[in-house]
């Protein structure tokens, strides 16, 4: 069939009418109104080439069937970046996307519960590894990246990530501490630099799960901690914890007034990672 013959309209799956405000409708029609999808030639990583530009008459935005605020509020210097995105995820087996109406608690818990919408795309990865995005309604972002829990998720072709055991002090005792730790409660925090269009940094993103290897390396690098005031132990992201006040010594300078070190503080300053937590540093409610 000649794409003179083609018409779009014959190709919507109207089924997917009560979805036409989520992110499940817009990859939808971008993939119907610019079939057929020619196989890329040039590195997946190449963001800047897009597999819709070689059909002849050129990649094509169906803002006509697009009506939902959430869609029609996309900047229109963003469209072609968002054409980048769906044509990605309909090139790519391992990328799914879903999105429905879900009941989570309301202000009186489930017994009034809100509705709000979740909008998914599913990524397993070159290894196996399943991950899964929750975007925001309107797609200006994201706010929830749920990732594999547990050290033991690791893909094994990714083994010579993990790190080998070593001594930490932890409440003043010498421990084997496990450096290969993975929350199971925090969801990945990955966020574009400052500036960046939602569309490329989704881009990226998946690009990363569906390799595997920087999303594990990001995992794999949480670090044993310890609050300089002796009230907590735990692990920060490597990225968090370079971020805290009073990690490095001689950074507590005029905060000792309110609360003095820990006593293994100087001892163990080179083997412990020390940081100040709430209950320490200047905004505690004793310090006002």
């Amino acid at each position: 069939m000649s794409n003179d013959a083609y018409d779009p309209l014959d190709h919507i799956d109207w089924d997917l009418i009560d979805k036409d405000h989520t992110i499940e409708w817009l990859v939808h029609l971008c993939e119907v109104f610019n079939r057929p999808i020619p196989k890329p030639t040039f590195p997946l990583l190449n963001w800047k080439e897009n597999p819709f530009d070689s059909i002849p008459q050129g990649p094509t935005w169906p803002e006509d069937y697009l009506w939902s605020s959430n869609h029609t509020s996309i900047p229109e210097e963003h469209r072609q970046m968002w054409l980048h995105v769906a044509a990605l995820i309909c090139r790519s087996p391992g990328i799914t996307v879903s999105s429905n109406d879900i009941s989570v608690p309301g202000r009186f818990g489930m017994r009034f519960p809100e509705i709000v919408l979740s909008n998914d795309i599913s990524v397993t990865g070159r290894f196996g590894s399943e991950f899964k995005i929750k975007m925001m309604p309107d797609l200006s972002d994201w706010n929830e990246i749920e990732h594999p829990q547990g050290v033991d998720c690791v893909p094994e072709e990714l083994h010579h990530l993990l790190k080998e055991p070593r001594t930490v002090v932890i409440n003043g005792e010498r421990v084997l501490s496990n450096e290969n730790y993975i929350p199971e409660t925090v969801y990945l925090c990955w966020e574009s630099p400052k500036g960046t269009p939602t569309p490329v940094g989704l881009y990226s993103l998946l690009l990363a799960m569906l390799d595997e290897t920087k999303v594990w390396e990001y995992l794999l690098d949480y670090i044993a901690t310890e609050c300089r005031g002796g009230h907590d132990t735990g692990f920060h992201h490597r990225e968090d914890y370079l971020r805290q006040p009073g990690r490095a010594p001689g950074s507590l300078v005029g905060w000792d007034q309110f609360r003095p070190p820990y006593r293994s503080v100087e001892k163990d300053e080179d083997t412990t990672n020390y940081y100040l937590c709430y209950w320490c540093g200047p905004d505690a409610p004793d310090h006002h």
